[in-house]
């Protein structure tokens, strides 16, 4: 028995942490010691800060917020850079019974209209929470998901445990429990798990909504007070309270008409008001909308104008939305996958490994950059992508490229001794050997400093400026002196081949 054989059956050294219970939670929250929650009852109460103040439990302020203009435009642009991904169905795992699972999912997938339903189901994001229920059927000796219906979430509430709960108008207090299997529900945007509700964008969008209606209606009277003079009319000493009358309508009846008439010892005076101070509403209303879009998109770029924050970058702006959108894919997605993505799995394939739903964020390579950069490296390096590369890179079928057959008719056969003289074959064999053997020392020091280069080199354009520096380096002296030499001899080899075969005649 091996010494690491007998180690392993050694008696290791008690542990002083006791072993962990299973399935122990000590500070839940259902269980009256949250001390966080004012009382406990049937019901669990959300936390949210806006909520509470402004009194409405039932997000009916949130709504009004989603009515915003800028709102719905930012929220509307995030839907639909989520819904423009390709949905992604996996295998997980390698058996055959995975890949069936798999494939049965990309079915119920397209059966459903994913998109549709994500795009209910992401208004979860803006609330907090959204709820959806399942309806069952069966297809193909499979329990099928008929119908998924993205339910009013105003209609449900969570216990102190975090049980989801439907209320009615019989049992408003409790409310009726809501299995797993029939109802799929997801929560998000909270600091902590102990929040069931969760905490959407319309927390934080609701000042800025709240002080953008205000700005425009103080704008309004603003604009009412100093874009258009004030009437003051005038009546002569002794008027009768009748006569006063008329006047005040009179200037009224001046904002709207354009002739009036009036006693004679009347008169009116249009009075324009100076503007003081620096109220600026336009400021302020940007300057909300600004607010709007930061939270909805990370941008502060206006849906119809040039691009402003984040450096003006809408290529940085872009990489910034496609970011957030992909927390948004992948609450929904694994919602989905812990919820009826395994219960479908479970019902039709419970040996499988349940199939991951996702959406596709990565960017496809451009091939043709790919193959201009593959190009550019083979005409400066010598070196070539091998055939896997190739088929890995660019995929299909490849083959060897046939040579070019020339269409030109062969040359007689000259009339030269050298040629067919296997003597000369011989020496210039000799020779060819002689001169590579010299050369190589000169051609392998190139050689690895272009494989240097080329395996530090990240981008085409450093391997080119690299390629550009390390020319001046590479001395062509040894090689020049090298050849030089090698063709002294092969002149004076066939010089002494002639004299040779000029004395044998």
């Amino acid at each position: 028995m091996s010494r690491k054989k007998q180690k392993r059956q050694m008696p290791s050294k008690p542990s002083s942490t006791p072993r962990p219970e299973l399935g122990r939670e000590f500070a839940s929250t259902g269980d009256g010691r949250d001390i966080t929650r004012p009382w406990i009852g049937a019901l669990a109460l959300s936390d949210d800060s806006v909520l509470q103040h402004r009194g409405a439990p039932d997000l009916k302020i949130y709504r009004e917020v989603l009515s915003d203009d800028e709102v719905k435009s930012a929220f509307s642009q995030r839907q639909d850079a989520l819904i423009s991904r390709e949905i992604k169905v996996e295998a997980g795992g390698e058996r055959p019974v995975d890949i069936e699972a798999a494939d049965a999912m990309r079915q119920q997938i397209d059966a459903l209209g994913f998109d549709r339903i994500t795009r209910l189901m992401h208004y979860g994001v803006f609330y907090g929470y959204a709820v959806s229920e399942l309806i069952y059927g069966v297809r193909d000796n499979l329990l099928w998901i008929d119908d998924i219906k993205v339910r009013d979430r105003r209609r449900f509430r969570f216990s102190p445990k975090g049980e989801l709960r439907l209320l009615t108008p019989q049992n408003m207090m409790a409310g009726e429990p809501c299995e797993g299997p029939y109802f799929w529900s997801f929560s998000t945007g909270a600091d902590h798990d102990d929040e069931p509700y969760g905490l959407g964008l319309a927390h934080w969008l609701y000042w800025p909504t709240f002080f953008k209606r205000n700005d425009i209606k103080f704008w309004l009277i603003f604009l009412d007070k100093f874009g258009m003079p004030t009437v003051a009319g005038k009546h002569p000493e002794g008027a009768t309270p009748e006569q006063k009358r008329n006047l005040l309508a009179l200037t009224r009846a001046i904002s709207t008409d354009s002739g009036v008439i009036m006693p004679e010892g009347m008169s009116v005076e249009l009075m324009s008001a100076a503007r003081s101070g620096a109220a600026d509403y336009q400021a302020m209303y940007n300057a909300m909308n600004e607010a709007i879009r930061r939270v909805t998109v990370g941008q502060i770029s206006s849906s119809g104008g040039a691009a402003k924050g984040i450096g003006g970058n809408e290529s940085l702006q872009d990489k910034v939305l496609d970011s957030i959108v992909k927390a948004d894919a992948d609450v929904i997605c694994e919602s989905w996958n812990r919820g009826p993505g395994k219960w479908f799995t479970e019902f039709n394939f419970p040996d499988a490994a349940v199939p991951v739903v996702s959406r596709v964020f990565e960017e496809a390579e451009d091939l043709k950059d790919r193959a201009e950069r593959d190009k550019t490296i083979s005409e400066t390096t010598g070196y070539r992508p091998t055939l896997a590369t190739i088929k890995e890179t660019y995929g299909g079928e490849w083959e060897q490229k046939p040579e070019p057959v020339s269409s030109a008719p062969r040359a007689a056969a000259p009339s030269s001794f050298a040629e067919h003289d296997p003597d000369h074959n011989e020496t210039a064999s000799l020779m060819a050997g002689r001169l590579n053997t010299e050369l190589r020392p000169v051609m392998d020091s190139w050689i690895n400093q272009i494989k240097a280069l080329v395996d530090s080199a990240e981008t085409a354009d450093e391997l080119r400026d690299g390629l550009t520096a390390l020319i001046p380096d590479m001395s062509l002296d040894d090689y020049a002196r090298i050849l030089g030499e090698a063709m002294s001899a092969a002149a004076l080899a066939g010089r002494n081949d002639l004299l040779e075969e000029m004395n044998g005649r």
